[in-house]
This record gives structure tokens, C-alpha cells and sequence, in this order.
């Protein structure tokens, strides 16, 4: 993930490292290593200060970048987690994975608010920029839009013929981009 303010991306890799880098000299600016497995989904606070990881180890760490150091983490009990999304309150966080849920925590407290179950495993999962949505995509090659309560499921979409991987609102949050395995890019309207 690329940062909003400040010029550095986050990468995390298949050995559980996370590493920030500098974009203009291109170099290691630091290494956190506290995952076990690959990490699956980076993303970053508003205040770029600090980022949220998920993991194929079932772990959501919280990490202080300029502290270099975890200061939050969150379990899921089954699966892996393949996806995290922050609301804009930088509180409430989503994540899909291995388990087939859609499950919302809380960084203050280590067991989940809610969890709902989304009929596959996905990979994908983002909130919508007014934070009112959230989408979700994976393996069944279906793109499902939620109310941010995360249930019910308010519309479903089928076009891709491979694995959804990568999912957007547009800023109005009149459009979603969802990126497929099969190397499709598709737009789809959102009516509410």
C-alpha cells in the first residue's frame, strides 16, 4: 500500500515480514516481523502513522511505523484472514478470509463485534469512501456489496471467471472496480 501523505509504500511478503521503504531512495526504512505466514493485506492509517496486516496465520496486527512496533492485535479463530479494510473511523475493522465470513472488530477489543457468513472464501474486501458499504470478493468469482452493518448482503454481481483479488469504490461511491484472476477489470455501478 502506498501511503497518502507521506512518500513510502508498505509491502508484506510471503515469510510474515512487513517492510516500509522509502519511495524516493527506494530503500528498506523498516522490517517488522511478528507474523508466522504470509501476510495477505496491508493497510494504512489516514495518519500514516500506522497500518493494519492480515495473514494466512489468522492474525490482524496493528503496527506503530514510526515506533516500529505492534501496539494492537486481533485473532480469528479458524482460517486464514485474506483480507482487512479500515472503516474511516479508524476504530471498526473488516476482514475476510479462509473461514467464509465477513467478521467486524473493534481495535480496542480482541474478540470480533460481528461475523456473518458470505457463502465463499474471499480474498477481497474494502468500505466504501462515505463508510456506509462494504464490498467483498473471492473465489466464487461473485462481488457482493453489504450494508456496513454486514448483513444483509444488499446486491451480488457475477462476471469474472476467475478469483476476485482486488476491489474499489470510486471517491462518489457510484462505481465499484473489481480485478480478477481471469485478468478482467470490471466497473460496476452502484444505485442506492
Amino acid at each position: 500500500k502506498v501511503s497518502r501523505n507521506q512518500p513510502f509504500i508498505v509491502t508484506g511478503g510471503r515469510d510474515g515480514d512487513v517492510r516500509v521503504w522509502d519511495l524516493k531512495s527506494r530503500e528498506l526504512v523498516s522490517h517488522l516481523k511478528e507474523h508466522t505466514l504470509q501476510v495477505t493485506s496491508v493497510s494504512i492509517f489516514d495518519d500514516d502513522a500506522h497500518c493494519l496486516t492480515g495473514s494466512k496465520d489468522k492474525s490482524i496486527l496493528c503496527w506503530d511505523l514510526r515506533q516500529e512496533k505492534r501496539v494492537a492485535s486481533l485473532r480469528q479463530r479458524m482460517g486464514a484472514v485474506n483480507g482487512v479494510a479500515l472503516c474511516r473511523d479508524q476504530m471498526q475493522v473488516v476482514s475476510v478470509g479462509s473461514d467464509k465470513r465477513l467478521t467486524m472488530w473493534e481495535m480496542r477489543y480482541s474478540d470480533p463485534l460481528t461475523s456473518h457468513d458470505i457463502g465463499g472464501e474471499a480474498f477481497a474486501v474494502e468500505y466504501s469512501t462515505a463508510g456506509d458499504m462494504i464490498a467483498t470478493g473471492g473465489k466464487d468469482q461473485l462481488v457482493r456489496v453489504w450494508a456496513a452493518s454486514g448483513a444483509p448482503a444488499l446486491a451480488q454481481g457475477l462476471g469474472h471467471s476467475g478469483s476476485i483479488r482486488s476491489l474499489a469504490f470510486s471517491p462518489d461511491d457510484r462505481q465499484l472496480v473489481t480485478v480478477g484472476d481471469d485478468g478482467g477489470v470490471f466497473v460496476w455501478n452502484i444505485y442506492s
